[in-house]
Formats: structure tokens, sequence, C-alpha cells
């Protein structure tokens, strides 16, 4: 999955379907996309093609790739909708003869995700194209929910300036400072811990934290002042290790919508890599969407791979 400014599209996923169907059921569109003479497609268009009949980039050179576009236009800035897709290659007769299941949270700044749906020489080694060169894929994407982020804080400058703080962490080496009654207010472990019960003031100042990386201790505090993820995190490699320390700590100072957060990272970031390690973190810290959408995508992969 990618999350940036969308190439030329092969698909374009456009729920005029973030809108609720009859009865107030989520909306679902579907769309079959015909791919005449595959062949000189791949010959001609080549890794990075507008159509990706060789994939979007080198990663995933080799691999026949689906582009999901939502078109966002009628979205705010500060909001997002989770969607479900299944893509297919069909057969002859349109019957789904590989196909992949995954979610996805689009929004205006992630407005597009890449999908790898077969590989090019299992495609040419096999019936599945029609016999004048032609192949046909379908895509079918339901919406989940429409999310509307709050407002978020607007305190993320007094973190910045340590102006007033009062308290200091200890966290592998590294220091990091904060206000307690900021993270009193945003976490019940914090207001515990930093202020215990009635008449019995915790007055410490300096606090030691054991079996937190500080980098994934300084992004926890800068979602309790700002309500959001560090750009950083947004943009670096290692989103997928970072979200997973996160949803841990998250889950160790009672930061629930934290965890959600994280939840829907590791969901749209799923594969057969990341994916035992990332069910069993859900079920450690008892994050049951995630582990539902888990067990649902493995059983996906699984059934995809069995003889």
């Amino acid at each position: 999955m990618r999350s940036a400014v969308p190439p030329p599209c092969f698909m374009a996923a456009s729920p005029a379907a973030s809108a609720a169907g009859a009865d107030g059921e989520p909306a679902t569109g579907s769309q079959v996309v015909t791919i005449e003479e595959y062949s000189k497609a791949m010959e001609s268009v080549g890794v990075g093609g507008c159509a990706y009949p060789c994939g979007y980039n080198e990663e995933e050179g080799g691999w026949v790739s689906v582009i999901l576009y939502l078109q966002h236009q009628h979205l705010g800035e500060d909001e997002a909708v989770k969607a479900r897709y299944e893509l297919a290659l069909l057969n002859h007769a349109g019957e789904a003869i590989a196909s992949i299941q995954g979610l996805y949270t689009f929004s205006r700044s992630r407005g597009w995700a890449s999908c790898l749906l077969v590989d090019s020489e299992d495609l040419q080694s096999s019936p599945l194209h029609l016999e004048d060169d032609t192949i046909q894929v379908r895509c079918v994407v339901k919406e989940i929910t429409a999310l509307r982020s709050p407002p978020p804080l607007h305190i993320g400058g007094l973190l910045e300036s340590q102006v007033g703080v009062d308290l200091v962490f200890h966290v592998g080496g590294e220091v990091l400072s904060a206000h307690r009654c900021v993270l009193a207010a945003r976490s019940p472990v914090f207001m515990a811990e930093l202020f215990g019960p009635p008449g019995k003031e915790n007055a410490a100042t300096h606090v030691r934290v054991g079996g937190i990386e500080p980098r994934v201790f300084s992004a926890l505090l800068h979602f309790v002042y700002t309500d959001s993820l560090p750009e950083a995190m947004e943009e670096g490699n290692d989103k997928v290790a970072m979200s997973q320390g996160l949803l841990v700590a998250a889950d160790r100072y009672g930061m629930e919508r934290l965890k959600l957060i994280c939840g829907d990272v590791l969901c749209n970031h799923f594969d057969a890599h990341t994916g035992v390690a990332t069910l069993d973190l859900a079920q450690k810290h008892g994050c049951h969407r995630l582990k539902n959408t888990c067990i649902t995508i493995l059983k996906d992969l699984l059934a995809g791979v069995a003889p």
C-alpha cells in the first residue's frame, strides 16, 4: 500500500461510494476493466507505465499492479473513508481465478493504494488470459465507515517550547520533558501515576520509563499534545515497527484512540511478512477489531496458496 500523490490510474475506485446506500447500508461499487493486447502492453509499457502491467515500481516489477484511487473532492480535510476492496482476475466465463482482498483508509492525503494482483509469469504461463490476449479484472469496493477526525489539539507548541514543563522522563538513556497536567488529562494511567489518590499526590519530578524505545515514547508525547502522529512517522520506512511499538505504549497508558489509529495503520500495511506478528500483538493488547481483520486477511492469503 502507498499513500502519496497518485500516479496515472489503471482503475479508479470512485465511491460516490462514500455516500451511504439504501436504508443507511454502506455503499458498494464494482467495475470490470478489460485490458486488450496484454502481451504488447507488457513489452511497450514496462515497469511504472500508466497501466502497470509489470508493476508500479521496481519493487513490484513482475507483478500486474492495480491502483485504487478515491475521487476525494467531496471529502473534507478532516474526513476519511475506510473501505474493503476485492480484486479478481476473471477467466473466459467471467469467473474469478485469482483474487486479493484488503482494507484501506482513504483521505485527501492518502488518496490511493497500489495492490499486487498476480505474478506476470504465472499469468503468461497459465490459461487465465483470454484467447485474444485480453484479460479482465473486477474490482469491488465496499465502504466500511466514513470517519471524521475530531478537531486537533492546538497545544503542540507548548511541548516544543518546553515552557512550564514540570516533569522529566528518562527513557532508554534519553531525557524527555512534559507537563504533568496535560498527560493526566489525556491518560488515566498517567493520572494515577503522576497524581495518585487524593491526599497522596505523587510529587516526583523525574520518572524512569522501561520497556519503550525513546522514539516511541516521543511519538506518544507528540500524540498527547497534538492528537496526531508525528510527520516523520507518517513518511518513514519503519512505519509498521513504529506503529507496533506505539500500539503497545498506547495500551500501557490507556489511550484507546491511539490504539485504534495504530491498528488502522497496521491494517493498511498488512502483508504475509507482518501478519503473524500483528495478529499476536492484537491478541496481547485487546485490539479486537485488528485481530478480526488479521484473521480474515490471513485466511484469504492461505486460501490463495492452498493446492
